[in-house]
């Protein structure tokens, strides 16, 4: 006997095996009788799942439609796709507000229509300057480390050799 627990619901589903069988054909037997192996989900929960997904609308209401249309328009507007930037005192979060669209949405939209935002080339370069900088520092820090151990060094042997 072969069991398989529904992950949406209580129901158990049994299959009677003659032997033993690997895995896969197990898995096999119980997708032949209308189970959906990842994740567990008996016969009655995928029907009802479908059932659900069929009496959904997929038409937006009218509102929803203006929206996005208004969406559109701003940003078409005030995002530069070129620069990938926005222009002044425009962004997502005002977009957003603007049409009453999710800022998720708004972000989402933007990213796959018009690109993303990149950073200005005065700040790519400040922070390659920083990343340069840092670099310096622990190269000098590094050097600085092993000319003091050195000197220690040196130190112990004037030390040893005038016995002190």
């Amino acid at each position: 006997m072969a069991h398989l627990q529904c992950s949406r619901c209580p129901r158990t589903g049994t299959r009677n095996l003659r032997a033993i069988m690997p895995p896969e054909q197990i898995d096999r037997k119980f997708q032949q009788a209308g189970w959906a192996l990842d994740p567990h989900a008996c016969p009655d929960c995928l029907n009802q799942a479908s059932k659900e997904r069929k009496t959904m609308s997929a038409k937006p209401s009218p509102d929803a439609m203006r929206a996005q249309a208004t969406m559109f328009t701003l940003l078409q507007s005030h995002f530069n796709t070129d620069k990938g930037a926005y222009a002044q005192g425009w962004s997502d979060e005002k977009i957003a507000a603007e049409t009453g669209m999710p800022k998720a949405l708004v972000i989402e939209y933007r990213e796959s229509c018009f690109g993303p935002i990149k950073e200005p080339a005065e700040l790519s370069a400040l922070r390659a300057d920083i990343t340069a900088l840092e670099t310096l520092q622990r190269e000098s820090s590094g050097a600085i480390t092993v000319e003091i151990a050195n000197l220690r060094t040196r130190v112990a042997e004037l030390a040893a050799k005038w016995k002190i």
